[in-house]
């Protein structure tokens, strides 16, 4: 048996090596009678013997001695001998029992620089190096995402989980980008039938989940600085490194952000994100971007928004144009409108009396007049014809 002699095998210190797992009591037991059994063969000693001499069953030992079956850990005593290394390895595969397969990757157990997350990533996949799209996805998980963890039997894996409503065509191609950015990043991701509307929704769902994987539960821990009881949604994610990062790094990761929870107020002519308490990280790195915004409070400040001036999102671009998402159709067509100076025509007014008659309010006036005139209005110049309109009909 390989290693045998080797302190760190006899210790179990070699585990060490393997980030993110943990190991019963009695699985250790279990190794140090297996290395055990090997070492009494070696001597000569039969298999009766040695089974009465390290009390373990004789159908358990023979399969031991004749490689038919083996402790878990001692699969990761395989791997240890075949990557040895002072760094923490995991495997991106597993069986759907559990046991790692592979490919094996060196991973910080902190990231400190740009190029700690360059050398995961070109471990992963040399020709693409995909770097990019780590960072969409990043932004992906602290919005839209599910990323629950599974505990197997010694780690956690995590696998991602979207579901969009089709009530917006621009989903799919939405969810279909996630899932290559997965796939570029070698990890497995399919998508699945349409899950059905609920109570609330009057659409179903398009659903796509990628295998469970201690890569994607990597990025959870390290690269978003969450532990295993923090969810996204809530918690507020640590991840000050990225603002180091090249600059388009940090605009594909709130890419990422922005395709999941971003909005256009056409009201305002803002662009943003909203969340429930990430806001000022997000302002941070609109502002390492050059990008002035501003943090505001949604429903009794139980949201969070950070907010930009619309010229400045389309500049950036806030919103990721190969997804070209309902949102980023929106941003652009709101910024090449056209815009009236100065009064407006009779005609027009009159046609903007007429919404405000019918009761329509100053967002759905201003969607009508977009669809039909390709002209974008303020919430102002409504208020105003309003109060002009509610003093005639005084008079």
């Amino acid at each position: 048996m390989l290693l045998l002699k080797d302190k760190n095998v006899r210790d179990l210190s070699f585990l060490n090596t393997f980030w993110g797992t943990e190991f019963s009591v009695g699985e250790k037991e279990k190794l140090a009678k297996f290395l055990e059994a090997h070492k009494l063969k070696s001597t000569g000693l039969s298999n009766r013997k040695i089974s009465e001499k390290i009390n373990i069953s004789r159908s358990t030992l023979d399969k031991w001695i004749y490689a038919e079956s083996i402790p878990y850990i001692a699969h990761y005593l395989r791997y240890y001998h075949k990557n040895k290394t002072k760094n923490k390895i995991l495997s991106l595969n597993s069986t759907r029992g559990g046991i790692l397969i592979g490919p094996w990757i060196k991973v910080p157990a902190k990231i400190s620089r740009y190029q700690d997350i360059v050398k995961v990533i070109k471990q992963i996949n040399k020709e693409e190096t995909p770097i990019q799209e780590l960072a969409y996805i990043l932004g992906v998980m602290v919005g839209d995402a599910s990323k629950h963890g599974i505990k197997r039997k010694n780690r956690i894996a995590r696998r991602i989980q979207l579901r969009l409503t089709t009530r917006h065509d621009s989903n799919e191609r939405f969810g279909e980008y996630v899932a290559d950015c997965l796939r570029k990043l070698k990890v497995k991701t399919n998508r699945t039938k349409n899950c059905p509307a609920g109570k609330r929704n009057t659409h179903d769902f398009y659903a796509w989940h990628s295998q469970c994987s201690m890569f994607i539960d990597w990025m959870f821990k390290v690269c978003l600085g969450l532990d295993n009881d923090k969810l996204t949604s809530y918690d507020k994610i640590n991840i000050n490194w990225i603002l180091n990062t090249p600059r388009a790094f940090r605009i594909s990761f709130l890419q990422g952000v922005a395709d999941s929870d971003g909005y256009i107020d056409i009201t305002e002519y803002r662009a943003g994100i909203v969340t429930k308490v990430n806001a000022y990280i997000f302002k941070e790195i609109l502002k390492s971007l050059g990008v002035k915004s501003k943090v505001g409070f949604l429903h009794k400040k139980t949201l969070q928004q950070v907010k930009t001036r619309l010229e400045e999102a389309v500049r950036l671009p806030l919103f990721n144009p190969e997804v070209n998402s309902y949102r980023y159709q929106l941003m652009k067509k709101v910024t090449k409108a056209k815009k009236l100076k100065h009064h407006w025509p009779r005609w027009f007014g009159n046609e903007i009396d007429k919404y405000l008659k019918e009761g329509l309010s100053s967002t759905k006036i201003i969607k009508r007049v977009l669809k039909r005139h390709n002209t974008i209005i303020r919430q102002g110049g409504i208020y105003k014809r309003s109060q002009k309109l509610k003093c005639q009909i005084k008079t």
